[in-house]
């Protein structure tokens, strides 16, 4: 079997040439979302000071994945794919297995993404009952753009990037006069048992769910300085978008006050943001309005990626299994939408969130191994084409570039963290891990008889 060699995550064309300003600002824009939705179900497992507690450990998990997809990206920028690092390392049998995962990850971050819209865009209208018709017609919108295969570009990219960073500013400008550190440090709902931290951990995952995608444009950052574009770019990022979750979580744990309603309404909801600022300030207050408004267009951004990730995923797999198929694009679309809109009116955002998480830390486990294989030869390098042609790339540099036991440090902290997170998530929610196994090993199976 053949792994797809695509880029699934791909939000600009490739003729477009990244600095670390354009890099920065993709690797926040597609992970913004996190910050405005989702957190909040982690809190209903820990309450919101102990919720810090899984989010250290996912800063931890995504500083080690990032600096093993810098060394990775820099040493292989022609791959178009986590799965491509995978099959030079254990070939294409296990390779498979993680392109279907990336897909899982995609495909249900989307209909989740999209309920969040949904949400929105009530909460501006004062009626949440159409959230899930409006998040359906989204979902179909940019299913029907996908069908083109339409990208973001870079400036436009920029500037979402720019109005969500305004939008968490506008949100510090509105509960900041509200905060009380008592409130945050003294609330009834705080929970530190172990099983209440291990099962908030998904959702601490899922406010940096999707950086990884910056290592995935490697053919458009500038050859000149490349190593340098790309390291800033990426932890510039990492640490940009640490900041503004450790903003949002103690902003609104610090700025509520944690009656048993105001509860009920954060712990349940799917735009918990203005939800929350609506508890600090009168609801129709221009901050909440505007603040709202401009937050949908982070989230519209990010639904637009996810899903063209998710269609082009599928499209390519659809593509592997029957290379003669003329209408791959159109029915991996129609299936994405399909997918999505059951799971949009399921109603189950948190289990939504579960299953693209247990795809996502599937995925860094065997990016994180890969690296640890790779260097475990004499040479340090794949034998395959990528290889090669990373050889004559001139941007391509080699793993003895980067220091040994960092490199080696860095990755085994990464494979240790998310092999502990699908054994938490196998165990604890074993309906998840049975619709990851149910969805993945048939499909996994079938591509290796192709």
């Amino acid at each position: 079997m053949v792994t797809p060699n695509i880029n699934p995550t791909r939000v600009m064309p490739v003729a477009q040439k990244l600095g670390a300003f354009a890099i920065w600002a993709t690797g926040v824009g597609l992970v913004i979302s996190g910050e405005s939705f989702g957190w909040n179900i982690g809190w209903a497992k820990t309450g919101p000071l102990a919720f810090f507690i899984p989010l250290g450990l996912t800063v931890v998990l995504y500083y080690a994945l990032v600096q093993t997809l810098i060394e990775l990206a820099c040493v292989y920028p022609e791959a178009d794919g986590p799965s491509v690092y995978i099959q030079r390392a254990f070939g294409p049998f296990w390779a498979g297995f993680i392109a279907i995962a990336v897909l899982i990850e995609f495909l249900f971050a989307s209909p989740a993404i999209a309920a969040s819209v949904g949400e929105y865009i009530c909460f501006l209208r004062g009626n949440t009952s159409d959230a899930p018709w409006i998040a359906t017609g989204f979902l179909g919108l940019f299913c029907v753009v996908n069908l083109f295969d339409l990208r973001v570009g870079a400036r436009v990219t920029i500037a979402l990037t720019v109005l969500a960073i305004l939008e968490l500013i506008l949100y510090a400008t509105g509960s900041g006069p509200a905060f009380r550190p008592t409130q945050l440090l003294t609330s009834a709902y705080n929970r530190f048992d172990l099983r209440s931290l291990v099962e908030a951990t998904p959702f601490a995952i899922w406010m940096l769910l999707g950086i990884e995608g910056i290592s995935l444009m490697t053919r458009s950052v500038r050859e000149n300085g490349f190593r340098r574009h790309l390291t800033i770019g990426y932890q510039g990022a990492f640490w940009t978008l640490v900041l503004l979750a450790v903003g949002v979580l103690l902003l609104a744990g610090g700025g509520i006050s944690w009656t048993q309603q105001n509860w009920a309404i954060i712990s349940q909801d799917n735009h918990p943001m203005p939800a929350s600022l609506a508890l600090m300030l009168p609801k129709t207050s221009i901050v909440v309005q505007l603040f709202t408004f401009i937050g949908l267009f982070g989230l519209i951004a990010s639904l637009h990626a996810i899903t063209l990730a998710a269609t082009n995923q599928l499209d390519a797999l659809l593509r592997l299994g029957w290379p003669g198929l003329g209408a791959g694009r159109r029915l991996a679309t129609g299936l994405v939408f399909l997918v999505s809109t059951l799971a949009i009116w399921s109603s189950q955002t948190a289990f939504l969130i579960e299953l693209s998480v247990f795809g996502a830390v599937c995925m860094y486990f065997g990016v994180a191994v890969s690296l640890l294989k790779i260097r475990t030869r004499p040479d340090h390098s794949a034998t395959t084409e990528l290889a090669h042609n990373a050889e004559e790339s001139t941007q391509a540099l080699r793993h003895a570039d980067f220091a040994p036991r960092r490199s080696r440090l860095f990755a085994g902290i990464a494979a240790s963290l998310s092999f502990v997170c699908i054994l938490i998530l196998s165990y604890l929610h074993p309906v998840v891990f049975g619709c990851f196994a149910g969805i993945a090993l048939p499909a996994w199976l079938w591509h290796r008889s192709r």
